[in-house]
């Protein structure tokens, strides 16, 4: 049930607690903040330590409580508060920081791609890169050491729920998951802005790991061994954001049905 006290004060230590987390001052725990990550949440399963709900938003922390989730209600002034929005929904979560997939047990075959992103430094792109990579089929998410975190709560966001749902890696070296995956016999494919092969021509076959980096930063030096591929483009033009030419990218491998 719906713990029907009400906190009224800032000073109670749930909400230093959200206003730690949704500051980055602690990072032992993610914030998800927003109807549709909560529902993403409970529907996928994920643990959840407590939902923070409005208190003028009764009827929704009833449903919640219905579904099994531990909620507690706020006042919403000092939720709105605490919130990391500049327009609070009224409703937020915690949750404990969720472990990485063990590479080496990630079940791989012939359609299984893999996404593998390094050197993303705005956790908005390191969403909606999650977010491609569930849409177009990939199996797994990688996140490379030294970039943002996926459980960043704009990565959270921007990951409209994918990062929930999708099997994760994160702070992993790369030298150590080019190693793993290499020895799982994955092809191990690096978006390079030129001299690649053309991604309508190149052989998409699986299992395969795909790495993509910011436009503007430099690869790890362990994807200068691998295939590339490269999207043709204007010549006066630099380059495509990230998340455009994954989009691309994972479209042009196939693992979705097209209809």
């Amino acid at each position: 049930m719906a713990d029907e006290t009400v906190i009224r004060s800032r000073s109670n230590a749930l909400i230093q607690r959200v206003r730690a987390l949704v500051s980055g001052k602690e990072r032992d725990a993610i914030v998800l903040e927003g109807d549709r990550l909560v529902d993403d949440a409970v529907t996928a399963k994920r643990v959840i330590e407590v939902v923070l709900v409005a208190h003028d938003r009764i009827e929704r922390a009833g449903e919640l409580s219905n579904r099994g989730a531990r909620v507690q209600l706020v006042d919403a002034e000092i939720l709105a508060q605490a919130s990391a929005l500049e327009t609070s929904p009224g409703i937020l979560a915690l949750g404990p920081l969720p472990q990485s997939i063990d590479l080496a047990q990630l079940a791989l075959d012939t359609r299984s791609l893999v996404l593998v992103v390094a050197g993303i430094a705005d956790p908005g792109n390191l969403g909606a890169l999650s977010r491609t990579a569930e849409a177009f089929g990939a199996c797994a998410f990688v996140v490379i050491a030294g970039g943002a975190s996926p459980w960043n709560a704009k990565a959270l966001r921007g990951s409209m729920g994918s990062l929930l749902r999708l099997p994760v890696a994160h702070g992993i070296d790369a030298d150590a998951c080019s190693a793993v995956l290499g020895k799982r016999g994955a092809r191990q494919v690096v978006a390079n802005t030129r001299g690649g092969a053309d991604p309508s021509r190149f052989d998409w076959k699986g299992p395969l790991a795909l790495w993509v980096g910011a436009e503007t930063g430099a690869m790890p030096a362990v994807t200068k061994r691998f295939e590339g591929v490269t999207i043709p483009i204007r010549t006066d033009v630099e380059s495509l954001n990230v998340t455009v030419a994954a989009s691309i990218l994972l479209f042009a491998a196939g693992r979705v049905a097209r209809t």
